[in-house]
């Protein structure tokens, strides 16, 4: 594996020869297209850590990266190089002893999947159940705080990030999310959590959790049912309006449900990580290595900005950004005009009662508009829940713009918000 040494050896060379052509325009530093593709195929390569906040770095706004960077991170989003099989046998050894393949009648050792710090195998148990087993890589626990520090390193070295996105505050968050991830015990028991939450609508028109096989799942190895589908983005082809609205009407309303009720949300808004079934017409949730829980209080406050931009209320607007940390107060009018331009652009789809028609939702583009304010004239970064809220809430809204959806957002809040409304005072 090559290590952060040689990247950073790698990335300065190519930017000697040849980095003006595909250099960032105003970007800073010296990342041009060879030089952005080296720092993506790096962090494939690494895995683990680095991976990950080259995935975290990927959801940010494209128009807020050095083009290079923002097309480059695109393949950091799915892909990730696969661990060798004598790496595998010693995971699964530690995990299960000597004789794990006795635990299973059939293992596939080509894994059909890999992420930042696993990788998913087919396997059958001698029941006869076709299951996902998802073996973490080694030593990326381990390696969180030094594989971090000489990702900022780098990134610093670059100089190709606007300091109005708080590196450190990317870097702290990112290292908190991955030590959480690492544990798949943890992520065992908020996947049987979600199960149970949403347990009335399990099935045919509704959600799939799959169910897991505690007896083959360890600290680094998590067995969970297989289940069938395609990622929700493939269904921007379907020429079904009714599918695409239904299947997007289920991916907004389970955010607000996480949020709101739950309080429990499953952050990573990866198409991958939610699979429809048309033929039982199913969206099943399958990874629940990113799940944060919210405390009462940011799910009141955070409601009522929600509010607040879908009734367009300026005033609340910047009272409750104020109470939950978004503005500090001494901000300046252009930051001031942005955050509530901002604001209103993402309150939108909840603005009306009837259904919201996302096929002409320029969000993204209206959002850069502003986001290049932000950079510039923010003076304090987003509340810490928010770096992993907002992944999600995007997401969702991401996905119903991909799918052309019609969906009666207004209606969802409302539905779905009736309990934490019933707790604030009048």
């Amino acid at each position: 594996m090559v290590g952060f040494g040689g990247m950073a050896a790698k990335m300065a060379f190519q930017s000697s020869f040849g980095s003006s052509k595909g250099a960032a325009d105003g970007g800073g530093g010296w990342m041009s297209e060879a030089v952005a593709e080296t720092f993506a195929e790096e962090l494939c390569r690494m895995r683990g850590a680095a991976l990950k906040i080259g995935q975290i770095l990927s959801l940010q706004d494209s128009q807020t990266l050095p083009a290079p960077l923002a097309k480059a991170l695109e393949r950091v989003r799915t892909e990730a190089n696969v661990m060798p099989k004598w790496q595998l046998e010693e995971v699964m050894k530690e995990n299960f002893g000597e004789n794990w393949r006795e635990k299973f009648k059939v293992f596939d050792e080509e894994p059909f999947a890999a992420a930042s710090i696993g990788q998913v195998h087919e396997a059958e148990t001698h029941e006869g159940e076709k299951v996902a087993v998802k073996v973490q890589y080694p030593g990326v626990a381990r390696g969180i705080d030094a594989d971090m520090a000489n990702v900022e390193r780098i990134i610093q070295l670059g100089g190709f990030l606007p300091k109005g996105l708080f590196l450190d505050r990317i870097i702290k968050t990112a290292k908190e999310e991955l030590s959480l991830e690492c544990d798949y015990l943890r992520e065992a028991k908020n996947q049987m959590a979600f199960r149970d939450m949403l347990a009335k609508e399990l099935g045919e028109g509704g959600y799939g959790v799959p169910r897991v096989h505690e007896n083959l799942t360890s600290a680094q190895v998590l067995t969970s049912d297989w289940v069938e589908g395609e990622p929700v983005d493939l269904l921007a082809n379907d020429s079904d309006q009714k599918i695409r609205d239904s299947v997007s009407d289920r991916m907004l309303g389970l955010v607000l449900r996480e949020l709101f009720q739950f309080r429990l949300v499953q952050s990573d808004p990866n198409w991958s990580n939610f699979l429809y079934d048309k033929d039982t017409d199913t969206l099943h949730l399958i990874d629940f290595g990113a799940t944060n829980e919210y405390p009462s209080k940011f799910v009141e406050q955070y409601l009522q900005l929600v509010w607040a931009c879908a009734d367009k209320d300026r005033n609340a607007i910047l009272r409750h950004s104020k109470e939950i940390g978004f503005l500090s107060g001494r901000e300046s009018a252009a930051m001031i005009k942005a955050h509530v331009e901002a604001a209103y652009v993402m309150g939108e789809p909840f603005s009306t009662e009837e259904e919201f028609d996302f096929s002409t939702f320029k969000h993204g583009e209206r959002m850069a508009e502003q986001g290049q304010v932000f950079l510039k004239e923010r003076l304090v970064p987003p509340p810490k829940e928010v770096y992993t809220l907002h992944r999600k809430l995007f997401g969702a809204i991401s996905t119903c713009v991909k799918l052309r959806a019609r969906v009666a957002c207004r209606k969802r809040l409302a539905e779905y918000s009736k309990e934490v409304a019933s707790t604030q005072s009048p």
